[in-house]
């Protein structure tokens, strides 16, 4: 069998095994509102990422990357250790092709994120909404504090009736919500009552 001929076999299987483990819809994510991320999360945390390992798992037939991050402080749920490793499909198989997931957002080394996680180790992406359970964190040196921004870049500046405001391109600039602000108003919403929708 040629080498091509395996490649296209390989990811004919990744299909396969996609689909059959992941809804259609997987990929669609709805937009989230900040209730939905704090409650349906069944760990918030902040980290900076220390690992990107991909591996191939022969039970499950497919690659898989495991995300570690380490210098936590989680403010929801709990966590073994010093650490917390979040497996998402996607990878290189060991034929040298690429298994990955549209619109799946990618880690790398020396980055902190705010993670809202459900489903580790269960769903093909362990984030709340896909790339809504996913902010970053960087340092504004002008203010001398960290800011968030989702997962984009796009600047959060605050959350108002239950949805995350982010700066837009065409207004006045806003200065994006502090990191200690976020984690204030996430334990203040870890209080109120939550009906799934």
């Amino acid at each position: 069998m040629c080498l091509a001929t395996r490649r296209i076999g390989v990811l004919l299987l990744g299909l396969l095994l996609f689909s059959r483990t992941v809804p259609a819809h997987a990929t669609t994510a709805l937009e989230q509102t900040f209730p939905d991320l704090v409650h349906r999360a069944e760990v918030i945390a902040v980290g900076t990422v220390t690992g990107v390992q991909e591996r191939w798992d022969a039970a499950r037939q497919a690659p898989f990357t495991d995300v570690t991050f380490s210098h936590l402080t989680v403010v929801k749920g709990g966590i073994d250790g010093a650490t917390m490793t979040l497996e998402f499909l996607g990878g290189h198989t060991p034929e040298g092709a690429i298994l990955s997931v549209s619109d799946v957002p990618q880690f790398i080394v020396g980055e902190k994120a705010v993670v809202f996680c459900a489903g580790n180790q269960r769903d093909f992406y362990p984030l709340v909404g896909l790339w809504h359970g996913r902010m970053r964190v960087t340092f504004d040196v002008q203010r001398g504090v960290e800011t968030i921004s989702d997962s984009f870049r796009t600047p959060i500046v605050g959350v108002q009736n239950g949805q995350l405001v982010k700066a837009l391109a065409d207004e006045q600039p806003h200065e994006a919500l502090a990191l200690s602000t976020l984690l204030d108003l996430i334990q203040q919403e870890l209080g109120n009552p939550y009906e799934q929708r």
